[in-house]
């Protein structure tokens, strides 16, 4: 917002200024960041033009920005991003349970986890073993395709059990709707 004031000269002699009602902020009319790392490059691209005026090409851009809302792109794309989401939980939802074990482990090592024994060949409450190279973190998943509030309240009880070999715990599924929040 700009003061109702006019504009005033510069000290220098070069220019004018105006106060901004409120100082200056980075960011929008609902506290969200306007750093250079969430900006769109066609405004960002402005910053090679520092101490000189240039137009501005993308001014409906920067007022929706300031404003808090979401441009037209990015809403199709948050909206085209949640249907693919629903597409491949559907598609998972189609793989045999050793399928899903197998797509569960190549998630994980690719993430930087590696597997410590074989897949398929299952523990009690462990179906994937594994450690994260760069720190040395043990981990272990329980894969299951469906499950309920009361199989994930089991394996939870069962983490002290575990504690001196784990530091965490991966209950991957597909189906259902376990009703249960954990925070070590």
């Amino acid at each position: 917002m700009l003061d109702s004031a006019p504009p005033k000269a510069h000290k220098s002699g070069d220019g004018v200024w105006r106060a901004v009602a409120g100082g200056w902020r980075g960011t929008d009319v609902k506290g969200s960041p306007l750093s250079k790392d969430r900006l769109s490059g066609a405004l960002t691209k402005l910053a090679a033009y520092q101490g000189t005026s240039c137009d501005v090409g993308a001014a409906e851009y920067v007022v929706r920005r300031i404003n808090g809302q979401i441009v037209p792109e990015v809403e199709r794309a948050l909206a085209g991003s949640q249907e693919m989401g629903q597409a491949i939980l559907g598609m998972m939802r189609l793989l045999t349970p050793k399928d899903f074990e197998l797509l569960v482990d190549l998630v994980f090592t690719t993430s930087g986890w590696r597997r410590v024994g074989v897949v398929g060949k299952t523990q009690d409450t462990v179906d994937l073993d594994l450690v994260l190279p760069s720190t040395r973190e043990r981990a272990f998943v329980q894969v299951k395709s469906e499950t309920t509030s009361r199989e994930l309240a089991a394996y939870v009880a069962r983490l002290d059990e575990r504690a001196d070999l784990y530091s965490r715990m991966f209950y991957v599924y597909h189906s259902g709707a376990p009703n249960q929040t954990i925070s070590a």
